[in-house]
């Protein structure tokens, strides 16, 4: 089954603890939640928007909602991580409550759209028990569970924020080799580019590299073929434009989309649900959260 682009969670607060070695993702994918992830594993890669991370153990990504991101773990690969969905009424409530900005967790750094954190060794465990304590609190149901899974969640916050200010944690490392920048390049050109006719031939031209080598390269750093991320960012960029109002008709023809049917087939494949109906959900979201 094909993993969907656009993931919506119901829960207020969800923390997953992921530990296999076939967890491998499909195509960047994005949330109306904010996400922290939290690696466990070595030899991991991190695609944030068109930034493409390494992920050593201990590391912590904020990111925000609507962000596009995937995991791209090697073959057969040992893979564990945590993660944890906060919906953005939460966040608000959290940060309203302490004299803190826990938004700061999920701010870009610099020209990347993600917080990194790294942590030390003796980190890991404690950060760890804390995801635990929120994991399981979630399981049941009982007296004040709501209260407290949000001080728990605070401490989770508060903890990051405090590695983060004492300057304790390394920053985050993007692949900066021969191959990784041609990979970013390819990335930003097909974001930069989006309603041209992209293909391979295309990129074989604009980077003189044989396209068989450039197929290659990029499904080994960005864990996806060319035309699968061509299709995601496409879809990526409607659902941004989607919730703008803009019309149907006219977002699939900024999105790159050639043909009107094919753009409603391929959006509901991959989205889970017609443009208009995307349109309409997030527009009820945005309206119950005022």
């Amino acid at each position: 089954m094909e993993e969907k682009y656009f993931q919506p969670i119901d829960e207020s607060i969800r923390v997953i603890h992921n530990i296999n070695s076939s967890n491998v993702m499909e195509c960047p994918h994005f949330h109306d939640h904010y996400e922290l992830h939290f690696t466990l594993s070595n030899n991991l890669k991190f695609i944030i928007e068109n930034n493409i991370f390494y992920v050593p153990r201990g590391a912590v990504f904020g990111i925000g909602t609507f962000v596009p991101h995937m995991t791209v773990v090697p073959d057969d690969a040992w893979f564990e991580r945590y993660t944890v969905h906060i919906k953005p009424e939460v966040m608000e409530e959290i940060t309203e409550s302490l004299d803190v900005d826990c938004m700061e967790l999920f701010q870009p750094d610099g020209d990347f759209k993600a917080c990194q954190i790294r942590l030390r060794q003796e980190d890991i465990f404690n950060f760890s028990q804390l995801l635990d304590r929120e994991k399981e609190s979630l399981k049941t149901n009982f007296y004040g569970d709501k209260s407290y899974r949000k001080v728990v969640l605070a401490e989770i916050l508060l903890f990051l924020l405090r590695v983060k200010h004492e300057e304790a944690g390394e920053e985050g490392k993007i692949y900066d080799d021969e191959n990784g920048i041609l990979a970013k390049k390819i990335m930003e050109y097909i974001t930069e580019n989006i309603t041209l006719d992209l293909n391979l031939d295309l990129l074989e031209k604009e980077f003189f590299i044989n396209k068989y080598s450039i197929s290659r390269i990029f499904k080994e750093y960005c864990g996806v073929t060319v035309n699968q991320y061509i299709i995601s960012r496409r879809i990526y960029l409607a659902c941004e434009l989607l919730k703008k109002n803009d019309a149907v008709f006219k977002v699939c023809e900024m999105c790159g989309f050639s043909d009107y049917g094919h753009f409603i087939r391929t959006f509901k494949k991959h989205v889970g649900i017609s443009p208009k109906q995307y349109a309409l959900k997030i527009c009820k979201r945005e309206i119950k959260s005022k």
